[in-house]
């Protein structure tokens, strides 16, 4: 008998009891179940403080939301009291496991846990209509949502979607929640997703391209708005902009910046020329990345020092009130209310004018909110009966106080990891509840980060609920049309302009701009590939020992690759061998072809050219001898001669592999002349059968 602790629910053969106990074990260990009226069945989970979250929503309630889709298309939501469960309850459940292992595994954002749940509606939608089981589930049914997801999503959104079926489908094949192990691959891949690098110079491109980059008129117009001497709180989020233009942070490492981010630092280098030893300053600014989550340091660029540092001294200075607050809080030195006595009793009537509230009645409601006690006066008034009310002052300062130091509290928990800031006080873009509201009266004692809709509302504006931009209040248009420009811009700006150094590699431009992967370079590279090709094409075909029909042949390629991609298409050139059936990759000069030019038989390095005449009928000819040899050798099986199998599995290889070879000719989605690779999943370096 083993005495080992089963920490998870060892999956059996019975795939509905399977589920049952995976529920029953998520149930119990949620990390979720410690929130206040948490209950499985809901159909909204309150994740506020479990959860990781931006800084600019640290202050904001976060919800995971198991509601089925509404079929009102992207962003349109529903109340929560019109929202409808899933379709399927047991989907539902599984979906609730299976974020809870997510969170448990690792904490998580609420929007990636939300995006996972997104993915199990297009599952619901398609297990809605047809009312299988868990157990019942196929790879036909996540190819029917991923078809309906496609329907609904753009590229890079549909892409998301159908790598998180793909871990849905992972996740129910571990936990054998199906009769059998199900086979899913997304149809989409990265590389053929819409990209802002790609060279493709038609209409939906070239737009698409400059979209994610800032236009001239909109710089030119940031720039005279440095210039100008601005008010309010236009100043603050204009050095927001600043800050931003001059670095290419994310908004959320932007907002999550330290009061002395800006640092000068000397460097020390050996001049190749002369041998001696130089020391020159440069400049550099400290955040936390938000992708990569640790603390970085990224070299401003002489030209943009001037412009970073007065976006960080106006921030510094427009806010140091609110941080001048947080000090003398800690100090428990804070008084919200100096307009009132200490210790004494107060009348409502008189102090909510003295205070400039709202009203009576508003300046009560907060009172109550705060359970500070209200007491009726007897007024002596002659010949009438009336009463005023009261309120002790030092109750309401120091119930204001707790309400001041717990918002902070719950502030600072949420950004303590998002910051390089040792303390609340030393954040840069700290501030106070409605203090940059147009309309409404600032709360001191509740504490947020500036939100990305304000910035938002500063550089864009919201035109349909008549928010005007910064452009718009200060006449700044082209050719009669507003301008208007997103704070994400400025990264796509600075990342096209490093990738136009020949001098920075790949792994230096993913570092200094936070980026996990060198990969994610390609989404901010706006440059035009093509002609950097073109502009290489002479040199690079020089160095080759290309015939005159292959450097035609290499010409024509230049225009449609990246560099890297011209060098491995001329490297095929040089090492293809020409074949009846098709094109051979192999390079004869390294070592002789072990398959011994068997490539139908599954050789990885095989191609076939779609519509090629000559090849088509090669192949055609070597199918049609083979569906004899087949029928031949099963005969032979069934009279039971020796090594009869080994034959017809041979036989049966090779019809397959002139099957597959022909097979490029019915697939709409290859063009004719294209080169095809027949067995991606075949043999490499020519290996022996």
């Amino acid at each position: 008998m083993s005495n080992v602790v089963a920490l998870m629910p060892r999956p059996g053969n019975d795939a509905q009891r399977n589920l049952s106990e995976l529920v029953t074990f998520y149930k119990k260990h949620t990390p979720f179940q410690h929130k206040q009226d948490w209950c499985w069945d809901n159909l909204y989970w309150n994740v506020k403080g479990i959860c990781k979250s931006e800084v600019r929503k640290a202050t904001n309630n976060s919800f995971l939301y198991f509601n089925r889709d509404n079929q009102k298309g992207s962003n349109k939501k529903d109340s929560r009291d019109d929202m409808l469960p899933f379709h399927h309850q047991e989907l539902s459940d599984v979906a609730k496991c299976h974020v809870t292992a997510l969170q448990i595994e690792k904490a998580k954002n609420v929007g990636s846990l939300q995006l996972w749940i997104n993915a199990y509606r297009y599952l619901d939608n398609v297990l809605g209509h047809s009312k299988k089981c868990i157990s019942e589930l196929s790879a036909h049914d996540f190819k029917l949502a991923e078809l309906e997801a496609q329907k609904h999503l753009k590229d890079s959104t549909f892409y998301r979607i159908g790598a998180k079926l793909e871990g849905i489908c992972k996740f129910i094949n571990q936990k054998k929640l199906t009769d059998h192990k199900i086979t899913y691959r997304k149809s989409s891949k990265r590389g053929e997703t819409h990209t802002n690098s790609d060279s493709r110079i038609d209409h939906e491109s070239v737009t698409k391209r400059s979209e994610k980059l800032p236009p001239k008129e909109a710089l030119m117009a940031l720039a005279a708005l440095s210039n100008k001497p601005l008010k309010g709180d236009d100043r603050l989020f204009q050095a927001m902009v600043e800050i931003m233009f001059a670095t290419g942070l994310r908004f959320d490492e932007l907002v999550s910046l330290d009061k002395n981010c800006v640092y000068d630092k000397e460097i020390e280098e050996t001049n190749v020329l002369t041998g001696k030893q130089e020391v020159f300053t440069v400049y550099e600014i400290r955040y936390k990345s938000k992708k990569s989550g640790g603390y970085r340091t990224k070299t401003v660029a002489k030209s943009l020092v001037p412009i970073l540092k007065k976006g960080v001294n106006t921030a510094k200075k427009i806010l140091k009130p609110v941080r001048d607050t947080i000090t003398e809080l800690s100090r428990n030195q804070m008084d919200f209310f100096p307009q009132l006595e200490d210790a004494v009793e107060a009348t409502i009537p008189d102090s909510w004018k003295l205070l400039n509230w709202s009203s009576n009645s508003n300046f009560q409601t907060y009172l109550k909110k705060r359970a500070v006690t209200i007491t009726k006066r007897a007024q002596n008034v002659l010949g009438k009966h009336k009463t005023v009310s009261t309120f002790q002052t030092s109750e309401l300062k120091e119930k204001t106080v707790e309400l001041a130091r717990e918002s902070l509290s719950v502030l600072w928990e949420s950004v303590r990891n998002q910051t390089v800031a040792e303390r609340p006080q030393d954040l840069l873009f700290i501030t106070q509840h409605q203090r940059h509201h147009s309309v409404k009266s600032t709360e001191p004692w509740r504490f947020t980060m500036v939100s990305h809709t304000q910035i938002t509302d500063y550089i864009s504006g919201r035109p349909s609920l008549g928010v005007k931009s910064v452009f718009e209040r200060n006449n700044l248009t082209f050719e009669g049309v507003p301008i208007r420009i997103t704070s994400h811009q400025f990264r796509h700006f600075l990342s096209t302009m490093l990738e136009l150094s020949d001098t920075v590699s790949d792994i230096e431009v993913a570092r200094y701009f936070g980026r996990k992967y060198m990969g994610d370079n390609a989404t901010y590279n706006h440059t035009n590939k093509t002609k950097k090709v073109m502009d290489e094409a002479d040199t690079i075909i020089a160095s080759t020992a290309l015939s005159r029909e292959q450097e035609k042949e290499a010409a024509i390629l230049f225009t449609l690759v990246d560099r890297e991609e011209a060098l491995d298409t001329i490297q095929d050139l040089t090492t293809t061998l020409t074949t009846s059936i098709g094109l051979c990759k192999h390079d004869y000069n390294d070592s002789p072809c072990g398959k011994h030019y068997a490539c139908l038989r599954g050789c990885a390095e095989y191609y076939r050219v779609k519509g090629n005449p000559s090849e088509i009928d090669e192949v055609k000819r070597i199918r049609d001898q083979q569906k004899l040899h087949v029928e031949a050798a099963r005969e032979a099986v069934e009279e039971e001669y020796h090594n009869a199998n080994n034959w017809l599995l041979s036989h049966e290889e090779l019809l397959n592999g002139c099957q597959m070879a022909l097979a490029i000719e019915n697939d709409d989605s290859i063009a004719v002349g294209e080169r095809v690779q027949i067995f991606p999943d075949g043999k490499t370096k020519c290996e022996a059968v």
